[in-house]
């Protein structure tokens, strides 16, 4: 009577291992994962630049011009490698600051709180407020700092919107 109750256990098992899907079965395909991330992002792009011109007909502005002009902008805002413009300066200071925030939540975990030490939590809790704190007012200077040369950008696209002619 144990074996066949024994080989009911063994049959039951194989089943659920044969019909159970293979790991390999649950991961996702990658090569189609990536075709349909491009696939999206062509999408995007396509629906970009479709906005984009019809908003320029809308605004009786020629859309090439427009499109130029938007080039502009970015390459006003983004600047070279040898003249980083305000973009890339704000991320560059943001990253300063992030960098800064976590070397002393480093320093917060493993000399001004380390383990063991009494109320932990509680030190650890003030430690790294107090440099999220820091963190931020860096971070809030950088975006000051940035702030007119992104205005300059700003105002001088829209004087080159300004001056392109009709639409056609």
């Amino acid at each position: 009577m144990r074996a066949i109750e024994s080989f009911g256990v063994l049959v039951a098992v194989g089943w659920f291992l044969l019909t159970m899907p293979s790991p390999l079965q649950a991961l996702p395909n990658p090569g189609c994962v990536a075709d349909a991330t491009h696939e999206r992002n062509l999408c995007r792009d396509l629906c970009r630049e479709n906005f984009q011109a019809a908003k320029d007909l809308c605004r009786n502005i020629n859309h090439g011009c427009a499109d130029a002009c938007r080039a502009g902008r970015e390459g006003c805002l983004e600047g070279t490698p040898e003249n980083p413009g305000p973009l890339a300066t704000l991320r560059s200071c943001i990253g300063a600051c992030n960098s800064v925030l976590d070397a002393e939540k480093a320093r917060c975990r493993n000399e001004q709180c380390p383990e063991g030490s009494p109320d932990r939590e509680a030190c650890l809790d003030a430690c790294i407020d107090a440099a999220q704190v820091v963190a931020f007012q860096c971070r809030d200077r950088c975006r000051e700092a940035a702030r007119p040369g992104i205005k300059l950008c700003r105002d001088s696209f829209r004087a080159c919107i300004r001056a392109c002619p009709p639409a056609q």
